[in-house]
């Protein structure tokens, strides 16, 4: 069986591959990356490598016996997946956990316990955890995953192995999302605003990426024309497009992405740009600035982040920012 995390992250396999033939798991890890880097994955094959019946010769699981077949049906007792229920994982889950940290395994003596996005575990879930991380028990096994490693308590992060997942290389990227039926274009700009196929995979489905692109260009020409149309474009153009914060966060990345691709072309470097088809116009926009400027601008983009974050309006956070701009 070929498992997608060997492509994804093949180093990290072969770590554990030799790692587990040699009997040297460790009880507690704490897997750390960008969405879309494998870290479930990773997880997910160690315990297919634990639990497997006819491990190959090379220390692969087969993908195909009774245990990893009830492993990848989320249906094996000895694997035990916690998740966040909303934004949060809260102290009744890890009581669960906790319970079943201290049994022994139902079928065999070995358990695995994978925590996925570990970041949202509240303090109290957190604190939950040390009793095991300090005193685990025999063969079970605790695999935390976190896209947001500096959220989790340090007393937490101390008692773990912290295993870092590299981003998928952009011309794998790109390679995936074209073989996902994602034009070149979309790519290019999608490769930039995250490095998980499955989550730009969804964003160019969306019913508001593609038009969002268009109103956000027809917005950044208005302000570039130093144009009060750019102010009409954020309450009748945008702001009804993107209703949610996630959205709305993503929209703010494409402006600030679109001035980065000016600044790179006021250097003349053309080989990584977000909007390639726009290239020609980006260029006119590019000569007729400065560097100090664009800084300033792009500075302005990341503030309207900061706002974003802080809870003020979508609208007031983009009509405060084209004034900025214009």
């Amino acid at each position: 069986m070929t498992f997608t995390i060997e492509t994804l992250q093949g180093r990290l396999v072969e770590l554990f591959r030799r790692i587990i033939g040699q009997g040297q798991l460790s009880q507690g890890y704490l897997f750390a990356g960008d969405t879309g880097t494998g870290k479930m994955e990773l997880a997910q094959w160690i315990a297919l490598r634990l639990f497997c019946q006819h491990v190959d010769a090379a220390g692969n699981p087969d993908g195909t016996c009774s245990e990893c077949q009830r492993i990848l049906s989320g249906n094996h007792p000895d694997v035990v997946v916690v998740a966040p229920e909303g934004q949060t994982i809260k102290v009744d889950e890890i009581r669960f956990l906790k319970s079943e940290l201290s049994k022994r395994g139902m079928e065999t003596n070995q358990r695995v316990f994978i925590i996925q996005d570990a970041d949202k575990m509240t303090t109290g879930a957190a604190n939950g955890l040390l009793k095991f991380l300090e005193e685990p028990a025999p063969q079970t096994y605790l695999i935390l995953t976190t896209s947001a490693k500096n959220q989790l308590l340090p007393t937490v992060l101390s008692r773990l192995q912290i295993i870092d997942f590299q981003d998928l290389p952009r011309p794998e990227l790109l390679k995936r999302l074209q073989a996902q039926e994602i034009s070149a274009n979309d790519a290019a700009l999608l490769a930039h605003m995250t490095n998980s196929v499955t989550v730009a995979s969804e964003l160019a489905a969306s019913d508001w990426f593609n038009p969002l692109k268009e109103r956000l260009w027809q917005w950044l020409t208005h302000v570039q024309q130093h144009n009060g149309q750019a102010f009409v474009a954020v309450q009748t153009q945008i702001v009804p497009l993107v209703k949610d914060k996630i959205a709305q966060g993503q929209a703010l990345a494409v402006i600030l992405l679109l001035y980065q691709d000016i600044l790179a072309l006021h250097f003349d470097q053309r080989g990584d740009l977000s909007f390639p088809q726009a290239e020609k116009t980006l260029t006119s926009w590019a000569e007729n600035t400065t560097v100090a400027k664009l800084l300033q601008q792009m500075e302005a983009v990341l503030q309207a982040q900061r706002y974003l974050n802080a809870n003020v309006s979508f609208q007031n956070t983009l009509e405060d920012l084209t004034l900025k701009l214009l």
